[in-house]
């Protein structure tokens, strides 16, 4: 199921990139910059959900391997007390301390097999995220949007300009713009940690 949300979460951000570029080109036949910010803010909020997850992932495969790792010292060490046991001036050890010892080890060694068991789907999860991170054409992407931008000042540059005098502000679209600036800074300010 997380290997669905994950494609899910990947498929629309992909969507919200190319509607951003939709967005920006009605943006400027329509000179209503929100239609280009829209999709643009929505794909900026998923790739931040996508990055906490593989950090999250990475996070997860760090923790594992450093209780494997324990693990294996804490194995190293009771194999070392074991061969010192078995050499026969320093037999001080009855035989029960020493089955209790190695059944600690044979304990210890099946935690270390599970871990490591569950360890390999993390594993290949992460380097399927790894790879599908590689791959996202984000900074294609954000060159283009850069190129799309430019061109956008330029052609907003080369419109004549209103007479100031006579031009009247709309209040509902000045309304239209401060609400939707708001749910922008609002959805912002719930994704900052």
């Amino acid at each position: 199921m997380t290997n669905d949300k994950n494609n899910w979460l990947f498929i629309a951000e992909s969507v919200a990139i190319a509607a951003s570029f939709v967005g920006a080109i009605v943006a400027v036949i329509s000179e209503q910059i929100i239609y280009g910010l829209a999709p643009l803010a929505i794909s900026l909020l998923l790739n931040l959900i996508n990055r906490r997850r593989v950090v999250q992932l990475l996070r997860r495969k760090i923790n594992d391997r450093t209780q494997i790792d324990n693990l294996s010292r804490d194995i190293q060490a009771l194999r070392t007390d074991v061969a010192q046991l078995k050499q026969p001036d320093s037999n001080q050890m009855s035989r029960e301390e020493l089955s209790a010892v190695v059944s600690t080890v044979e304990a210890i060694n099946e935690k270390q097999k599970a871990l490591r068991g569950s360890l390999a789907p993390l594993q290949s999860k992460l380097d399927e995220l790894n790879q599908k991170f590689r791959q996202r054409p984000e900074l294609e992407q954000i060159e283009t949007l850069a190129g799309i931008i430019v061109a956008l000042k330029q052609t907003i540059d080369q419109l004549p300009q209103p007479d100031r005098t006579t031009a009247s502000v709309n209040p509902e679209r000045v309304e239209q713009l401060e609400r939707a600036i708001a749910q922008i800074q609002q959805e912002l300010s719930q994704l900052q940690p």
